[in-house]
């Protein structure tokens, strides 16, 4: 659905949100999405809007204009396109293009797929899906990984993993290696501030809830 991350630009750096549309985007859903995910903030983020390649330019440019209407109504800051092999032009409704620097490229985004990340999530990040997270390296301490559906780490989870955000009450928490700072399902949170049993620490578990809706951590063979 949307990432978040910081990129530096000349002199300065910025907070943004990659927004990406393909082929099956809902469009009459943006709204209601962005809302869900960057509307609560108490601040104006910036979003980036990513198209895939079989997106024609006519049709880019038609949606660019719909998603800047609904940003000026949510007061969110449309920052920029990222260019891709359709899009070459400097700016598209006088929205400039961009090319991020291979470093700071980030995994694309889609609406309720699947979103799979192969690089460590450091300090710092947050990882938003509308969908399933599957994590294939490490997360940080003070990151964050925030799915509407399940999430799968398979590497060491220091950080927050925050599954079922949506209030799905029967998401779960996969992880290879487990040393929380804070774990929740469907609105259900804990914070790791206590010792983690011998059974689970640095082990993989799995995190569900029960059926009196508490968390419930568990032991995994692999």
């Amino acid at each position: 659905m949307v990432i978040r991350n910081n990129v530096k630009f000349t002199h300065a750096s910025f907070e943004y949100y990659v927004l990406h549309i393909g082929l099956a985007t809902d469009l009459s859903q943006v709204e209601s999405k962005l809302i869900d995910f960057i509307g609560s903030s108490n601040h104006k983020e910036n979003i980036v809007l990513s198209f895939d390649d079989d997106l024609n330019l006519e049709s880019i440019t038609k949606i660019v204009a719909a998603i800047s209407k609904i940003t000026i109504k949510l007061k969110i800051q449309l920052h920029s396109i990222l260019e891709n092999r359709v899009i070459h032009d400097d700016k598209i409704l006088n929205f400039p293009v961009i090319n991020f620097p291979k470093s700071s490229k980030k995994p694309e985004v889609l609406f309720n797929k699947t979103l799979i990340i192969n690089e460590p999530i450091r300090s710092g990040m947050r990882i938003i899906n509308d969908g399933d997270i599957v994590v294939t390296s490490f997360v940080s301490n003070g990151a964050e990984v925030i799915a509407t559906g399940n999430i799968h780490i398979y590497g060491e989870l220091k950080g927050k993993a925050i599954a079922g955000s949506a209030g799905d009450k029967s998401a779960k928490i996969f992880a290879l290696k487990f040393t929380p700072e804070l774990i929740s399902i469907g609105g259900i949170y804990r914070a790791i501030d206590t010792k983690i049993p011998e059974n689970l620490l640095n082990n993989a578990v799995m995190v569900s809830l029960d059926d009196k809706s508490r968390l419930s951590i568990v032991a995994v063979k692999i």
